[in-house]
């Protein structure tokens, strides 16, 4: 239990600080005297912290790799991931591009975006083209 509850604690300050970043845009000026540059910071520790808690909720096991091992439909989760991240984008670019939002979130939802399609390419060819049968 006590295990659970920590990935929990992670999703939900995660949660808040990508809040943040997308939505609100505040940040310190911290040691290099750059809002923006802190922003980005945060933002990277938002997405660490929501992508690991995520990893443990799903696998249930620490890690930070989704090993296609662990994947129930190679195939068919390869081709939904890399749905969902072509969404991200264009969702992102229609959103952020006359919105309110501080661009630092567009750039951060850009990079989560490309990076499922990535991995969904990846599952999809390792079960397809690349596979060793």
């Amino acid at each position: 239990m006590e295990e659970n509850a920590a990935w929990v604690g992670l999703g939900i300050f995660g949660l808040v600080v990508m809040v943040d970043v997308l939505i609100i845009g505040w940040a310190p000026y911290g040691p290099w005297n750059d809002d923006s540059f802190s922003l980005g910071v945060l933002g990277m520790i938002g997405i660490a912290a929501l992508y690991i808690s995520w990893y443990r909720w799903r696998f249930k096991q620490k890690g930070v790799v989704p090993w296609l091992r662990l994947w129930k439909d190679v195939r068919g989760g390869g081709v939904k991931v890399s749905i969902v991240g072509l969404m991200v984008m264009l969702g992102t670019w229609s959103l952020y591009s006359s919105g309110p939002f501080p661009p630092a979130g567009g750039l951060i939802l850009n990079l989560i975006g490309a990076l499922m399609i990535l991995q969904g390419a990846y599952a999809i060819l390792s079960s397809g083209y690349l596979s060793e049968s």
